[in-house]
């Protein structure tokens, strides 16, 4: 068993929630009803020790806003609505009570009177509907033209296949909501919160309140129960709590219910709608990929935003060697909740896109799936694709040649059955890198990182490289995570690079420990030599590429319209394999996420802009009903050029899951569809 998770199935470990400070105060938040309108009127209770409205704060979240963005029009995300409200579940105003039960009391004798307008709801609609910003030009985010290769090659092309399909919002719903407690020590304010990137969160609230970064400490929980990229950074309600505690003088703790997670910024990953082309010769050979890409951010300009669609836009090449590219990538602004990082945010829906032209390929040209994909599947070796994207040396053909044993097999064995099949190349988000420190204290190795865990077995694992590297056994080395004390600065645990990205900084920094005395491996009596000895490092490095190959097999009832994943089969390739038992928990439950994405996970807006979701089970979350009955895990070494030799792991099973069980359903039913989810009635229409 990992060593961390004993604490967590044993019901001993510390969530948010579960971390009491003296004399802490309630913050509540009184949030909009409808999707757009002007705020008339605010009636606060006044038995509340704090309330909070815009006049109170006047704070903006940060934007991320990179140099590679052209063409962007930025609308802030106010810390309280600012006069208007632009989706349902909208911060408008904050109460301050002494415990949770109570600020839902008060909350109830709080009146706000907003003037209703109507809403755009719908992505494409957005595009030429008129502004839901009034000081915008339009609700054109952003739209950046990609274009590469050589793209002459459209008119020698003999065959062109064309898909369109709409990727409804998924909400990320890791099983603990956000929350953090915040409270200062003099000028310093503290925070505690369930994160992934102490720095991140640390950095938005330097933005958004004026702060120095030498005078805010993050520190993450104990625990983190889940994140699915939910918790990457800052929130309102973190900005309100650190407002609220400085007014105060009290420790201010905020936790977020179920029903405001739904409805909350950021929740809300996925919300796409590709219309692409692929041009090939008839002979199967791929030559390119043309078409538009338009993405949902949401009402402001935070979290994910406007960087998504250019990153599709970049992925869409999969792992095929493509000749050309040329992609309008859009990102739209609608009066529904700002878009946020759901696990893989991008890698899945470009597998959905790139796959299913394939497999469109395949068909229009008689060509069996396998055989086409084999053609055009890039080199071991490495690749450069038309937009730039450089795959580094991966083990593609190791992939594909058990991928397509196992195929051949499968194929006769389940004869009447769906089977899809869906080739991919991970990004796995390297740079810039990240940090460790060790330390030499009381005759043990300390390693600290500023690396968020929320359920990897994080210090099992980089205990085990610390111990490889310096010759030591693991009861000598302890691993501490998750603060912004630690280091000097940290990136985060995200995109798949935990293992990869943070492993390979421990292991430099255990290098330099050795280097420090001249010496491959230390002894205990170096360890007293050393005592008090700190060694800090910046690991950098450049994107690396994890190659995998998925398959489904689904039983489909015409009658019922109800899907079953009969049987699942995963290829791919990890790098190193750093711990086996996390590599399969990974897999295993990013596969149902993916899978769940076809099966009937979405969020849904009526035309109003109300989610239609109003419980976790009605926005299709999935139970062990509608796991895959069986998966078989196959695991692929091809080290990476990394000092880990790893390749993370922890978004391959949604890319893999959602592009396989879509292609299943499709080759069960000889039928194409348009969107996620399939649900029973699009089976049975």
């Amino acid at each position: 068993m990992i060593q961390e998770h004993l604490p967590i199935i044993t019901g001993k470990s510390k969530y948010i929630d579960d971390i009491v400070l003296p004399n802490t105060v309630t913050l509540y938040v009184i949030r909009s009803h409808v999707a757009r309108g002007i705020i008339r009127s605010i009636s606060l209770p006044e038995n509340a020790l704090l309330t909070l409205k815009w006049e109170d704060v006047k704070l903006y979240m940060p934007a991320r806003i990179f140099p590679d963005m052209k063409n962007v029009q930025v609308k802030r995300y106010p810390v309280l609505a600012d006069g208007k409200v632009n989706f349902v579940g909208q911060p408008i105003a904050a109460v301050v009570v002494n415990d949770r039960y109570e600020g839902e009391d008060v909350a109830e004798n709080a009146s706000v009177e907003i003037e209703a307008l109507e809403p755009v709801v719908d992505p494409e609609e957005a595009i030429n509907a008129k502004p839901i910003h009034d000081d915008l030009k339009s609700n054109i985010a952003i739209s950046q033209d990609f274009d590469g290769g050589d793209l002459s090659l459209k008119s020698e092309a003999e065959v062109v296949v064309r898909r369109k399909l709409r990727q409804n919002r998924i909400i990320s719903n890791p099983i603990e909501t956000k929350g953090c407690i915040a409270w200062w020590d003099g000028d310093t304010l503290n925070l505690y919160v369930g994160t992934q990137a102490p720095f991140r969160v640390r950095d938005d609230l330097r933005e958004a309140l004026g702060v120095s970064p030498e005078k805010i400490r993050v520190i993450s929980a104990p625990n983190v129960g889940g994140a699915f990229g939910n918790k990457s950074g800052g929130y309102p309600e973190y900005v309100l709590a650190a407002i609220a505690s400085l007014k105060l003088h009290r420790p201010v703790k905020w936790i977020e219910t179920r029903s405001e997670f739904l409805t909350n910024a950021n929740s809300p990953g996925r919300g796409e709608i590709s219309d692409l082309k692929l041009y090939a010769k008839r002979d199967g050979t791929a030559l390119g990929i043309e078409g538009t890409i338009i993405v949902n951010i949401g009402a402001y300009t935070f979290g994910a935003g406007p960087m998504t669609p250019l990153f599709l836009a970049r992925l869409v090449n999969g792992p095929y060697k493509l000749r050309f590219a040329s992609i309008n990538a859009i990102g739209v602004f609608t009066n529904t909740a700002p878009m946020g990082f759901y696990r893989g945010a991008g890698r899945p829906e470009a597998a959905l896109m790139h796959e299913t032209l394939m497999n469109d390929l395949a068909e229009e040209i008689g060509m069996d799936p396998m055989e086409l994909r084999k053609k055009n599947l890039v080199d071991d070796d490495g690749y450069v694709t038309p937009l730039g994207l450089k795959y580094d040396s991966a083990g593609y053909s190791e992939v594909f040649e058990k991928a397509y044993s196992i195929y051949k097999e499968i194929k006769q064995k389940y004869k009447d059955k769906g089977l899809g099949i869906a080739f991919f190349t991970a990004l796995i988000s390297v740079p810039p890198g990240e940090a460790a420190k060790i330390k030499v204290e009381n005759g043990k190795v300390n390693i600290y990182l500023g690396i968020g865990p929320h359920g990897q077995g994080y210090y099992t694992t980089f205990r085990k490289l610390a111990s490889e590297t310096l010759g030591l056994t693991e009861d000598k080395i302890d691993v501490y995570a998750g603060s912004t004390d630690y280091v000097k600065e940290a990136i985060g645990s995200f995109g798949s690079r935990g293992g990869s990205t943070a492993g390979s900084a421990v292991i430099l920094a255990s290098r330099e420990l050795l280097k420090s005395i001249n010496k491959d491996r230390l002894s205990l009596e170096d360890l007293q030599k050393l005592e008090g000895k700190e060694i800090e490092v910046f690991f950098r490095g450049d994107t690396i590429f994890a190659p995998g190959a998925h398959i489904a097999i689904v039983d489909v009832n015409k009658e019922t319209g109800k899907v079953s994943v009969i049987d699942y089969y995963a290829v791919d390739d990890v790098g190193r394999i750093l711990n086996r038992e996390e590599i399969e928990g990974q897999l295993h439950g990013g596969i149902l996420q993916g899978v769940m994405q076809v099966l009937g996970e979405a969020m849904i807006y009526d035309d109003n802009g109300n989610p239609l979701c109003g419980n976790i089970l009605e926005c299709g979350l999935s139970t062990a009903v509608e796991a895959p009955k069986r998966i078989n895990l196959n695991i692929i070494e091809h080290p990476s050029k990394l000092p880990s030799q790893s390749r993370g792991v922890g978004e391959a099973g949604t890319i893999g899951g959602l592009a396989s069980t879509f292609l299943a359903v499709e080759n069960a039913l000889k039928k194409k569809f348009n969107k996620t989810p399939i649900e029973p009635q699009d089976i049975i229409s």
